[in-house]
């Protein structure tokens, strides 16, 4: 079989049928008709060769300025393993590049298109709950794992249920995951309220929409909340969608979104051992204009830093942005009960509780924080499991 230049495995759903060279790239006809193009620096970029990638770490030692810049093929066909088969202008070096890879890094807009992971967002309407999980599966089986954690990549929460009341097994359930991430918090912590809190969570006052620590240059990315215990009135838990307050933000008030994703605040997590600070804009985009987080804490402002000119639109498009994520109709509530997960993107999505009585009862809950780079892996790594069993059963006598 053919090099690859990683370590995934690359099932031929669809064969190359046909290939022609042009001036500026190589394009290909595919055994289901589709056609795709790839220019010739690219093509060369991603020679797999033991010349051009380590074939034990499978990092790149091909670089660009080795090549002239009009680097091109001479020749360029399909060999008898179905691959690409190139020979290039330079020194008269070859290239195979395999036809399930090249097919599954095709960068037509349609292909970008599929293989970009389709994000939902919701409101009240959506779900009365988020969409649930029993733990048992997850912790045992890799399919529940992957259909858990592609849940929480799509809509950016979920609730697990049946973990027990062990203060520890948040943390074996995250590890399912990957790498648990340590704050000044500590590696996993408690919500609860307590005489001398070190912050409003762990008190008994409602808390209002919120992402933990927007303080931080970078804020976790997860958030996982596990009920030990819930005997005390209120206390109920509440998510809004960060990201479809800020699509309706983007069609319903144009100015004040851009607003707020423009102008930044100062985020302050100040105590008697600590300080930290960031300043960001409430909404962040990628450079494509689509939602990459929100910032929202309201007990974690600083004193807004901006032009005397800035100040009224800063806080008219803040007071905006907050009275959205307390419409009824945004907002799912539902109450964790002993043993329940409350699973959610801390970039996205906002979450919140209802006052809670002390004398009611006993409300314990423990928390710990992960990063979406630890689930994106996790999921890629689960769905090259699945394309290596595809690639041997395709291989197989029997398959």
């Amino acid at each position: 079989m053919a090099l690859t230049p990683d370590f995934d495995s690359y099932p031929v759903d669809f064969a190359l049928s046909s290939v022609s060279l042009q001036p500026r790239w190589v394009e290909v006809v595919w055994s289901d008709g589709r056609v795709s193009r790839f220019h010739h620096i690219w093509l060369r970029d991603n020679c797999p060769c033991d010349s051009c990638v380590h074939q034990v770490t499978k990092e790149q030692m091909f670089e660009l300025v080795s090549v002239p810049a009009d680097v091109h093929p001479v020749t360029a066909g399909i060999d008898d393993t179905g691959s690409l088969a190139l020979r290039w202008s330079e020194d008269g070096h070859h290239s195979q590049i395999h036809a399930g890879w090249l097919r599954a890094n095709c960068y037509s807009d349609d292909a970008r298109a599929e293989r970009r992971h389709t994000t939902i967002t919701w409101d009240a309407s959506s779900f009365a709950v988020p969409p649930t999980f029993d733990a048992a599966l997850i912790l045992q089986d890799d399919g529940e794992l992957y259909r858990w954690l592609d849940a929480l990549a799509t809509y950016g929460v979920s609730r697990v249920r049946n973990l027990g009341s062990d203060e520890n097994a948040i943390g074996e359930l995250v590890g399912r995951i990957g790498i648990v991430r340590e704050t000044n918090f500590g590696l996993l912590w408690d919500v609860r309220s307590e005489p001398n809190p070190i912050t409003n969570a762990n008190t008994s006052l409602p808390l209002p929409p919120h992402v933990d620590l927007p303080t931080r240059e970078y804020q976790p990315g997860l958030q996982f909340l596990h009920c030990i215990v819930n005997e005390a009135e209120g206390g109920d838990n509440i998510l809004v969608d960060g990201f479809r307050i800020a699509e309706l933000l983007r069609e319903e008030a144009e100015e004040d979104y851009h607003v707020l994703t423009t102008v930044p605040w100062d985020w302050a997590n100040r105590s008697k051992t600590s300080d930290y600070r960031w300043r960001s804009p409430l909404i962040v985009t990628h450079p494509d204009g689509t939602l990459k987080e929100v910032r929202v804490g309201n007990w974690l402002r600083s004193a807004l830093d901006q032009p005397f000119d800035q100040v009224e639109a800063a806080y008219r498009a803040y007071r905006r942005l907050f009275e959205m994520s307390y419409r009824a109709d945004l907002q799912v509530r539902f109450r964790l009960e002993p043993g329940d997960v409350m699973a959610f993107d801390n970039r996205r999505a906002l979450h919140a509780r209802s006052e809670f009585t002390d004398m009611s009862g006993h409300r314990h809950l423990r928390g710990c924080y992960s990063e979406r780079d630890e689930l994106h892996s996790r999921l890629r790594m689960l769905e090259r499991g699945m394309r290596e069993r595809r690639v041997a059963e395709t291989a197989s006598p029997l398959g």
